[in-house]
């Protein structure tokens, strides 16, 4: 399954981190660092598993990287941020 934004969902990627911004509600979320990288693979096309695969490869002295990215996705879920 492939994750994207809820409609009405944009990130924009800052030079100090990230901005989602849920345009029918008003509500906004920073991100920073890891969570910048995952929003920005956020796109229709990326699987979790993808997204997973990716930072790995980008932080690998990071063993809870699986995890963290599960707990943000989680989050993004339950903001409907997530599809």
């Amino acid at each position: 399954m492939t994750l994207s934004f809820a409609t009405g969902v944009v990130f924009r990627r800052e030079p100090e981190g990230g901005i989602l911004f849920n345009v029918n509600s008003g509500a906004l979320q920073i991100v920073e660092e890891v969570a910048v990288a995952i929003c920005s693979m956020i796109d229709g096309h990326a699987s979790r598993e993808d997204i997973l695969a990716r930072l790995r490869q980008s932080y690998p002295d990071q063993p809870e990287v699986e995890r963290d990215l599960d707990d943000f996705l989680a989050q993004l879920r339950q903001n409907g941020v997530l599809e």
